[in-house]
């Protein structure tokens, strides 16, 4: 059977495949979502900062990727290998029982290592800082910003100048006594510091864009990122993957995966659009003819009149009013939930609203027919008319 595409369908197919050939040879748009995972090319990831942890800044350390909160990281003691914690995030929310699990990890000799332009209030009171925007009218315009370190002999008196990506934020209300500060913008408001907790040290950086892929490879901007990991020992390293911001992304439903990936996306769309296509001309082509379904033959009525016939034929009067008793007791049962005996006659005449007096011969013809052996053809018609007057007006 030869396939025919209606002409009406014709502009239909052209738009779609005009859309199907720009989605497909457009550029790729820049992706500048803020997702710092370690393993992320886009701009605003972190994979090169990873491979110059691996081979530049620890080189042959053992790094190990946490996916769950800090309160789920093990034990550690005295005795166990110090480590580096690092933390880089565009909002750290963490709980509290998080940040004292964090403190004690500090205190025990570890050093962490956190960047992010916002936190949770308990990380907050626990560093003794708040952080505050940078809006200023002289700002407003400038689309330039630059960091410095307070030691020299790190910066070697560099000017690290970021573009793009920077937080228009800083850290305020300090205390002076507790914390040390490591680095400020042109403008000395302060954006690294350093608070120590017992054995170990807590490190925060106001401007996570700093550690991205982007200034990895924006002028000098890599000597920042190996000026401010130099405050850290050289031990092996604890990368956090948990508090991010695609974390929620990441746990959701497979088609948010699959439309946040661009050949994932294409292909997707290419497979929906195939199978309406299939759907509108397969189904045309081979729909079959709706059968006629016969209705089927009630058979109850012919069932009937044969075991009636057969029953007439015998002249067994006396089993066909057992079985008529046999059904009236179940029909008796089953509407008004008591059994048909002479206790019950009261109760069974109240609830069916019919003469006391019907029921008791009903009771007393239907224990004379036990006891019989053979029933006449008129003794079991009068059975039958008392049983049917009960059929007809009981309620």
């Amino acid at each position: 059977m030869k396939l025919i595409i209606p002409k009406s369908t014709y502009p239909f197919i052209i738009i779609l495949i005009v859309l199907f050939l720009v989605e497909l040879f457009a550029p790729t748009p820049i992706d500048w979502t803020q997702n710092f995972n370690s393993d992320d090319k886009r701009p605003f990831g972190s994979y090169l900062l990873m491979d110059l942890i691996k081979t530049d800044l620890f080189p042959n350390k053992e790094i190990e990727f946490k996916t769950v909160p800090v309160f789920n990281y093990p034990e550690s003691s005295n005795s166990d290998p110090l480590k580096n914690y690092i933390f880089i995030t565009n909002s750290l929310e963490m709980k509290k029982w998080d940040v004292d699990k964090l403190v004690k990890l500090a205190e025990n000799g570890n050093q962490i290592f956190i960047s992010a332009s916002s936190i949770s209030c308990s990380l907050a009171d626990t560093l003794d800082l708040s952080l505050t925007p940078n809006v200023m009218f002289s700002n407003l315009g400038k689309t330039l910003r630059v960091q410095k370190f307070e030691n020299q002999k790190i910066s070697l008196n560099k000017s690290y100048k970021y573009e793009k990506a920077f937080d228009v934020v800083s850290i305020k209300n300090f205390n002076k006594d507790s914390l040390t500060v490591l680095g400020r913008d042109a403008n000395k408001n302060i954006q690294f510091i350093k608070k120590q907790f017992g054995k170990g040290n807590i490190f925060f950086c106001c401007q996570p864009l700093s550690f991205t892929n982007y200034n990895v490879v924006e002028e000098n901007n890599a000597d920042y990122i190996a000026g401010a990991f130099s405050y850290l020992p050289n031990h092996s390293i604890v990368w956090d993957e948990y508090y991010k911001p695609t974390r929620a992304l990441r746990n959701s439903s497979p088609l948010n995966y699959l439309l946040t990936h661009p050949p994932l996306k294409l292909g997707f769309y290419l497979l929906f659009f195939s199978l309406v296509f299939l759907l509108l001309f397969q189904g045309k082509r081979q729909q079959r003819i709706v059968p006629i379904i016969q209705p089927l033959r009630n058979t109850s009525l012919e069932f009937i009149r044969t075991l009636g016939s057969l029953y007439y034929t015998k002249k067994n009067h006396k089993d066909i009013a057992d079985k008529k008793l046999k059904y009236f007791k179940e029909f008796i049962r089953s509407r008004y939930h008591i059994d048909f005996k002479k206790e019950n006659i009261k109760e069974l005449s109240s609830r069916s609203a019919l003469p006391e007096k019907t029921l008791r011969m009903l009771f007393d013809q239907s224990k004379s027919i036990e006891t019989l052996t053979h029933l006449t053809q008129e003794g079991l018609e009068d059975f039958h008319s008392k049983i049917e007057y009960i059929y007809n007006n009981c309620k």
